[in-house]
């Protein structure tokens, strides 16, 4: 069992029939002789804004879910596109990355601020939003049939976030905060040294 803790996105209803018709054309673009996938469930999607990290249950506090709900107050609501389909060799993942996306980014940095504001040390940041679609095996070859899956589409909103926990196999919600800032946060200025 997985016993994950972080902070994520997990499309609406739209999103996952955005995702839905990307799973269709990854399927479609497997040709006979590319590894065998293993497909995620629709209720298994979500981008990870940032990972607390396994056993951590105990960290599930007041003062956590509030830290939460302050970074929901400072983003607002947005949308991002899919620009391709990639496989991670490292993990073995199928993934869809968003275009370039400023407001996700800063949803993304927003809960590790959160975090760490209450004095925990989360496992991993998210540089690279993404959702994982399947698995490969791991350390495979460049998988050069992904580049064939087009991924122009609606884009997918992001309204809300949660706080996930992973008991095996599902994602349960421990808190769920929607998005309410009407502009991003200003990125933090370096004085100057001299």
């Amino acid at each position: 069992m997985s016993h994950a803790l972080f902070p994520g996105w997990r499309p609406d209803a739209g999103g996952r029939e955005r995702l839905a018709t990307l799973v269709t054309a990854l399927t479609a673009a497997r040709l006979d002789r590319a590894p065998k996938l293993q497909m995620r469930r629709p209720d298994q999607w979500h981008a990870t804004l940032c990972f607390i990290g396994y056993d951590l249950g105990h960290l599930v506090t007041p003062t956590l879910l509030d830290a939460f709900a302050g970074a929901a107050m400072r983003i607002p609501p947005h949308t991002f596109t899919i620009e391709r389909i990639a496989y991670w060799r490292q993990s073995g993942a199928v993934v869809a990355l968003p275009h370039a996306s400023h407001e996700l980014q800063a949803l993304c940095d927003a809960t590790r601020d959160a975090i760490r504001r209450c004095g925990i040390a989360p496992a991993q940041v998210t540089t690279q939003p993404h959702v994982t679609l399947a698995y490969l095996d791991r350390g495979l070859d460049e998988q050069g049939w992904l580049s064939d899956i087009g991924c122009t589409g609606e884009p997918l909103r992001v309204d809300r976030f949660e706080l996930l926990f992973n008991p095996g196999g599902r994602y349960e919600a421990l808190g769920n905060w929607r998005l309410a800032g009407t502009s991003l946060p200003a990125p933090p200025r370096q004085g100057s040294l001299l």
